[in-house]
């Protein structure tokens, strides 16, 4: 007798979404793709709703001028990716601005206060982070991706994580993590982590941070205000047009030296000892905006994972992931080639 063939369903990657402070997993989904339940999608996509990651009302609807194609995960290939998108275990007032453009939105989070540098706090996001990833109902998962402050939640998470895996594993075992590749827009180190990891973070370096924190908040002061008086708005107008008192030139396409990355020194030995072989072991894609005044740290970010697969794409805004066409169609080909890296797809059509 014959036997009936079944299609099987092709293996879905789940990607683990992490926000920004002040924000929350429901605003990151909207950020990246979804503005109303009703739009359909290339990739699914959920929020968590235990009592700390707790759900969120519907986003503003879509209007005449919003396409559900505007952002990136609307680009991706059909059925094949889900996407989950938790809130931070703490609750926080909103970022400046982000209440005047989601003000359906009731509730905001952080992975830890926004202005510590409390060792510990951090290592407590950890606790949590780890959690979702071995949750039986979230994961596992295939990738991660963060924005802003979620980045810095994922680069410490795994720096730590290698760190332990050296202090208590026999010598040539492989590391591991509980995901396969990164995302990180907008992101940047913590300088405290690099610190207590015994780097050599310079005075210049701490200089950098203070300064492009200080611009990013006067920047989101000015969206806060225009969101609110929209009459202000000049035609043409843009957020981050404002670049004369960056600590960067954002037309530059210098080369960057590895000896001084805005006060880091990436060939040090202290600095090899904490990062180790990482950039080789983690594939990773870095998403950034030459107007972002945290672009500094965004580069630095990236020259921490430097030596493997380590795609780096500036779309050219600022603290944002724009939805211009070219901008989305170009973060979900990093993600597409991220995820064909991770499950081998490479190798095999080579």
């Amino acid at each position: 007798m014959g036997s009936i063939m079944q299609e099987s369903k092709p293996k879905m990657t789940r990607v683990l979404a992490l926000h920004g402070y002040g924000t929350s997993g429901e605003i990151f989904r909207s950020q990246t793709g979804e503005f109303s339940s009703s739009s359909s999608s290339s990739s699914s996509s959920s929020s968590s709703s235990s009592p700390s990651r707790s759900s969120s009302p519907p986003v503003p609807p879509l209007t005449h001028n919003q396409p559900p194609t505007a952002a990136f995960r609307f680009k991706l290939p059909k059925e094949t990716y889900t996407f989950t998108f938790p809130n931070a275990p703490l609750p926080s007032a909103p970022t400046v601005g982000v209440d005047s453009i989601w003000n359906q939105v009731p509730k905001f989070y952080g992975w830890w206060p926004v202005q510590s540098s409390n060792i510990s706090e951090i290592r407590a996001s950890h606790d949590h982070l780890e959690e979702i990833l071995l949750s039986s109902e979230e994961g596992p998962f295939d990738l991660v991706m963060g924005f802003s402050q979620g980045c810095t939640l994922l680069m410490s998470y795994i720096l730590y994580r290698y760190q332990e895996h050296l202090l208590t594993r026999p010598a040539g075992e492989k590391f591991e993590l509980p995901f396969k590749g990164v995302m990180f827009i907008c992101g940047g180190p913590s300088l405290p982590v690099l610190q207590d990891l015994g780097v050599d973070v310079t005075e210049k370096a701490w200089e950098v941070h203070s300064a492009t924190a200080a611009l990013l908040h006067k920047r989101t002061e000015t969206l806060k205000f225009k969101a609110d008086n929209p009459d202000t708005i000049k035609r043409g107008e843009g957020l981050w047009d404002e670049v004369g008192d960056l600590m960067h030139d954002p037309t530059s396409k210098k080369s960057l030296d590895p000896n001084d990355v805005f006060g880091l020194d990436f060939t040090d030995e202290r600095m090899r000892r904490a990062v180790g072989d990482l950039g080789e072991i983690v594939p990773t894609v870095h998403v950034y905006g030459a107007k972002d005044p945290r672009w500094p740290a965004s580069v630095q970010l990236a020259q921490l994972f430097e030596g493997g697969m380590n795609e780096r794409f500036d779309h050219g805004g600022g603290h944002e992931l724009p939805r211009t066409t070219d901008c989305s169609m170009r973060v979900a080909e990093l993600m597409e080639k991220l995820r064909r890296r991770v499950e081998g797809l490479e190798r095999e059509e080579q």
